[in-house]
């Protein structure tokens, strides 16, 4: 049993550990809390930014919706078979966003390229892992 009050459950820090260095998921299926919301997709690029005497992050991450930029505070983490629900949402996305391409886009469209190679990184991150 445990005698921690619950509001402070929901606030737990220990939800997202272990720690990862943001620049060694570069090119991974991430999930990526940065103060705000949890977002989960391929992690383009991550920088430290050091401006007006303050330190975070700069980065961008491609989801399954479009590509997401921010600034400051990042925990990352990557997307493991251990968190199924996040894994299936990001697959069902992706998937519907393939589909859409495939019927509407140009044939030449990077974006049907960029859609088709995240679903087999993320099949591919999701099957190697233990």
């Amino acid at each position: 049993m445990n005698a921690s009050p619950a509001h402070e459950l929901a606030h737990a820090p220990t939800a997202r550990t272990p720690h990862h260095d943001p620049v060694e998921l570069v090119g991974r299926w991430t999930r990526v809390h940065d103060g705000r919301a949890d977002r989960v997709g391929v992690l383009l690029r991550a920088t430290r930014a050091v401006s007006a005497g303050t330190q975070g992050w700069e980065w961008a991450l491609r989801t399954p919706d479009g590509v997401v930029t921010g600034t400051g505070e990042l925990s990352a983490a990557p997307l493991d078979a251990h968190a199924p629900g996040e894994a299936r949402s990001a697959r069902r996305r992706l998937r519907a966003a393939r589909a859409d391409l495939v019927e509407f886009a140009d044939p030449g469209d990077p974006a049907l390229g960029e859609a088709a190679e995240d679903l087999d990184l993320l099949e591919l991150e999701l099957a190697a892992q233990p």
